[in-house]
């Protein structure tokens, strides 16, 4: 084999580790607005991953040994490229049909569907060039870890290339061509320049794929029409209108902020002003005993629907928002004052270096289906109390589980709020445990919520707030535990009420798009 030969077949290794990497972040943001992004998706992501790469290095082990033919490789990178290019569209249709299973095996049979053939095929790759190479035994172990080493920089490259780049620019469809084309086009040069001909035919169908279908459908019915669509590195986002039916109000038209699909905002489109949560208006009636001016931190904007309460009770609201589209969506497509203060920046962090004290520090963190649960420590309230004027008052909103396996995650939550030096009540809003919230209220001092005022047309005001405190001496604290930096313990224990959660959002928010005809667009 001559020295260009053997260059060439570097470039190809470098190529394939890149694209595996790529595989692996794409399918893991394809798998979210169906399943979320729960310890469950992510493990089923990574076992399916190294299951797929295991395989593909035994084949290929087993294929070198009996053909030593260096168009093999091109034919198997063909093949991948192919597979990689279509995961948009086999991805869909794969969770379409497995969407009513339960999480944990709707993602693995799902990801075995459209996640497997490409990493599979880019697996065998590398022992077939490193048998290729071998000049003889003793070079065996130098030529190994040259191809290993050149194939794991190209995942490093692409790891920041994707998700610094590609994924917030361009969503997942396009940077899946792209590394699909990519990995096809050398090889094709190669077996063309051999006069293979007949590998021209394998590249049609990506370009076909890539070309037709690419718009965004953004009328799905008379009723159903996407506002607008974006995926990046935290999750796919759409803006929908469409009919609700609301608890106390009956059918309502309403513009929904969906992040993976969960919905995180629904906008009244008759009063903007307002959303169609019923449920909502339990947060500024029991911050509306504070006067006008009061400094108020909201950590989580999604469509603002906070920001609109507050800014009713004549607040001076700063926001943080981890996510810059959420921003620009809530400022085009929900009517967020543009002069509003919203810091991007992970809450977390943002809590660690502010310096400003508040009057009320609200926590409304869920990213789908899951709170981000290193904000959620002891360490973080204590920082929080630190962040209060005197009479302040922190306030969080959670799953609405307080009892059995659902609930023990909100017990943790109520132990580390007493254990940083809360007296913490929990507001229960109307409905059972799993279609209800539970609101936090920690303070430092504690409060008499007995001047509360404040209402919403069509909704009944809330006379006494106390009547919806859950009674917390019944509350089995046995097995709460204090969070921690240390031991992060909160995204195992809440994992039965985010499944249960995310189930939820897939038979009121996903399933209907997927009736009304919606494709989902990366």
């Amino acid at each position: 084999m001559t020295q260009a030969e053997r260059r060439f077949l570097f470039l190809l290794s470098f190529i394939e580790g890149a694209s595996v990497m790529a595989c692996e972040l794409f399918s893991a943001k394809m798998i979210a607005p169906f399943f979320g992004g729960s310890l469950y998706v992510w493990a089923a992501v990574l076992g399916i991953t190294l299951f797929s790469l295991m395989s593909g290095y035994y084949l290929g082990g087993y294929v070198s040994e009996k053909i030593k033919r260096q168009n093999l490789v091109y034919w198997i990178l063909l093949l991948a490229g192919f597979f990689l290019a279509i995961m948009p569209h086999t991805s869909f249709w794969s969770m379409s049909a497995t969407i009513e299973l339960s999480v944990q095996w709707g993602t693995t049979i799902s990801l075995m569907i459209f996640m497997f053939p490409p990493l599979l095929l880019m697996g065998m790759t590398s022992p077939i060039i490193i048998n290729l190479i071998n000049s003889s035994v003793s070079e065996t172990g130098k030529s190994a870890g040259s191809v290993y080493a050149i194939s794991t920089l190209g995942g490093i490259v692409a790891t920041f290339l994707v998700g610094f780049y590609l994924l917030p620019e361009f969503g997942i469809k396009w940077p899946c061509y792209f590394f699909g084309v990519l990995l096809t086009f050398f090889p094709l040069i190669a077996l063309l320049k051999g006069k293979k001909l007949k590998a021209a035919v394998m590249i049609v169908p990506m370009f076909y794929m890539a070309f037709v279908n690419s718009h965004q459908r953004t009328i799905l019915s008379d009723q159903i029409k996407i506002r607008y669509e974006s995926e990046g590195v935290l999750g796919q986002i759409k803006v929908i209108d469409m009919p609700y039916l609301t608890a106390t109000r009956g059918w309502k038209t309403g513009r929904s902020l969906m992040v993976n699909n969960t919905a995180q905002t629904i906008m009244d489109l008759e009063n903007p002003e307002y959303d169609l949560w019923d449920w909502s208006y339990f947060f500024p009636t029991a911050v509306s005993i504070y006067p006008p001016g009061s400094d108020v931190l909201l950590l989580g904007l999604g469509g603002g629907t906070l920001v609109q309460q507050f800014k009713r009770l004549k607040f001076d609201i700063d926001v943080v928002e981890i996510d810059e589209r959420v921003r620009d969506v809530a400022i085009e497509f929900f009517y967020i004052d543009p002069s509003t203060n919203i810091v991007i920046d992970d809450a977390r962090r943002f809590i660690n270096t502010c310096e400003k004290k508040y009057d009320v520090i609200t926590l409304d963190l869920f990213l789908n289906e899951t709170p981000p649960a290193h904000v959620l420590t002891l360490e973080s309230f204590e920082r929080m109390k630190e962040m209060l004027k005197p009479g302040g008052m922190i306030m969080m909103n959670f799953y609405g589980y307080i009892s059995g396996e659902k609930g023990r995650a909100s017990r943790c939550i109520l132990k580390t709020f007493e254990e940083a030096g809360f007296y913490t009540d929990i507001v229960a809003t109307p409905g059972d445990e799993s279609g209800r919230n539970l609101i936090f209220l920690a303070q430092p001092e504690r409060k008499n919520f007995s001047a509360i005022n404040y209402s919403e047309p069509g909704l009944t005001p809330i006379e006494k707030l106390e009547d919806y405190f859950v009674n917390l001496s019944q509350a089995d604290m046995d097995d709460a535990l204090v969070l921690t930096d240390e031991i992060p313990l909160l995204e195992k224990i809440y994992l039965p009420a985010a499944l249960d959660w995310r189930r939820g959002s897939i038979q009121y928010n996903l399933l209907p798009l997927l009736n009304s005809g919606v494709e989902t667009v990366y």
